[in-house]
C-alpha cells in the first residue's frame, strides 16, 4: 500500500478546525504530521488535539525541517501567497484556503511558482464538494435546467452590525475587515466562495458592473461592508449577487438558478444556523421530474439525489481533502486548481475595480 500524504498545517486559526476531520478520517491516505502557528501557544494545542508531534511557529523551519509532502494553508490572507511560493520552491504540493490571494498579481505568482515547481495546486473551494451541489452541476450538464438565463445568490452575515447583543460580533479590529489583510471585504472573505459556485454551475463570466460601499466604522483599508454586482456570463445568463456584513437581514447563503427547463434554489437550513447556510443542500424542479400533476409550486421542489456520486463523505470539507490527496498521489489536476481558481478571482477583482470606476469590468481585460 503507498504510504499517505504527509501534510503540514500552516495557520490554526478557525477554519483550521474544519479541516481537521479529513485528516482523522483516513489517516492511511493522508496524514497530518506537522502544525505551524506564529502563536506558538495556539499551535501546540491544535497538535496536541490532532494528535501531532511535530510542532513550529516558523513557516519557513516547517518546510526545512519536517517531513511532509505537502502544505495546507489556513493563514491571513495576505500571507497565502508568500507562503504558497515558498512551499512550491521547498518542493511541497499546496492546499491553499480561499480566497487565492489579495491582488491577481500575486495569483499570478503563485500559479507560475507551483506549476515550475510542478507540484499539485489546489484552492480550497469547499462549495464545489457540497455533494448536492455535485450533483446540481450533472443535471444542469445533462440539460435537466435548460439553458440556464439567470442566476441569483445572496449571502448575508451580520457580523458588522452596530448591535454588541448580536450572536456574531468579532472583536475589535479583527483582521477580517481590514481591506489591506483580508484583500477587501465581504466579497473576499465571504462571496468568493458563492462566485465559485456560481462559475462552477453556469459557466465562465465575461462582465461585471458592480457597487460597494465602504466607510462603515468596523472596517479598515476601504474594506466594504456591502456590495451588490451584476454578472453577465458568456453564454448569455445574466447573474446578482448581494452581499452584507451589516445589515439586519437573515443569515444566510441563498442560490437560485432559473432555467427554461427547470429551476434550483437552496432553502434555508431549519436551524438557522450561519455556518452552515452556505452548504445548505440544493433542490430542484423541473419539467423532467414533474408527475401528471405539472408544477406544483414550492412543493415540486425535490432534493437531489447524491448516493451515487461516489463522494467519501457529506462533509465537503473532508471531501475536498481527499480529492487533494488523491491529486498528489495521481497527478491528476484539482477541480479547483490554481489555473482554474484565477478566473474566479478576476470575478472578484473584477468587482472592485468596476466599484472604484463606477463603470463595467471587461473580465477578459484583467
Amino acid at each position: 500500500m503507498a504510504e499517505p500524504l504527509k501534510v503540514g498545517l500552516i495557520g490554526t486559526g478557525s477554519i483550521s478546525r474544519m479541516h481537521l476531520p479529513g485528516y482523522q478520517l483516513a489517516p492511511d491516505e493522508v496524514r497530518l504530521t506537522a502544525v505551524c502557528d506564529i502563536r506558538e501557544a495556539a499551535a501546540r494545542e491544535f497538535a496536541a488535539e490532532a494528535g501531532v508531534e511535530a510542532v513550529f511557529s516558523d513557516a519557513e523551519q516547517l518546510l526545512e525541517q519536517s517531513d511532509v509532502d505537502a502544505v495546507d494553508i489556513c493563514t491571513i490572507h495576505d500571507q497565502h501567497a508568500p507562503l504558497a511560493i515558498a512551499a512550491a520552491r521547498a518542493g511541497k504540493h499546496v492546499l491553499l484556503e480561499k480566497p487565492m490571494a489579495v491582488s491577481l498579481d500575486e495569483c499570478r505568482e503563485i500559479l507560475e511558482a507551483t506549476e515550475e515547481a510542478g507540484v499539485t495546486f489546489m484552492v480550497a473551494q469547499q462549495l464545489r464538494h457540497v455533494p448536492s451541489y455535485v450533483a446540481l452541476r450533472r443535471r444542469i450538464q445533462a440539460g435537466e435546467l435548460g439553458r440556464i438565463w439567470s442566476a441569483r445568490c445572496d449571502t448575508f452575515l451580520s457580523a458588522a452590525l452596530e448591535d454588541g447583543r448580536q450572536p456574531i460580533a468579532p472583536r475589535s479590529g479583527w483582521w477580517g475587515f481590514d481591506g489591506k489583510r483580508g484583500g477587501g471585504g465581504v466579497i473576499t472573505m465571504l462571496s468568493v466562495h458563492h462566485l465559485d459556485l456560481l462559475r462552477y454551475l453556469v459557466g465562465e463570466v465575461a462582465r461585471v458592473d458592480a457597487r460597494s460601499w465602504t466607510g462603515h466604522p468596523s472596517f479598515t483599508n476601504d474594506a466594504e461592508d456591502r456590495a451588490a454586482a451584476t454578472l453577465e456570463f458568456e453564454n448569455g445568463a445574466v447573474g446578482q449577487l448581494t452581499a452584507s456584513f451589516s445589515s439586519r437581514a437573515p443569515w444566510s447563503f441563498q442560490l437560485l438558478l432559473l432555467g427554461e427547463q427547470g429551476s434550483a434554489w437552496t432553502p434555508p437550513p431549519a436551524d438557522g444556523s450561519p455556518l452552515m447556510a452556505h452548504r445548505a443542500p440544493a433542490v430542484i424542479a423541473s419539467a423532467a421530474q414533474e408527475d401528471e400533476r405539472g408544477f406544483r409550486g414550492a412543493q415540486s421542489f425535490e432534493p437531489l439525489e447524491t448516493e451515487s456520486l461516489g463522494l467519501p463523505t457529506d462533509d465537503p470539507y473532508i471531501n475536498e481533502i481527499q480529492h487533494f490527496a488523491r491529486c498528489c498521489e495521481d497527478g491528476g489536476e484539482p477541480i479547483s486548481s490554481g489555473r482554474d481558481n484565477i478566473e474566479t478571482m478576476k470575478i472578484v477583482f473584477g468587482i472592485y475595480e468596476s466599484a472604484r470606476s463606477g463603470a463595467p469590468v471587461e473580465l477578459a481585460g484583467l
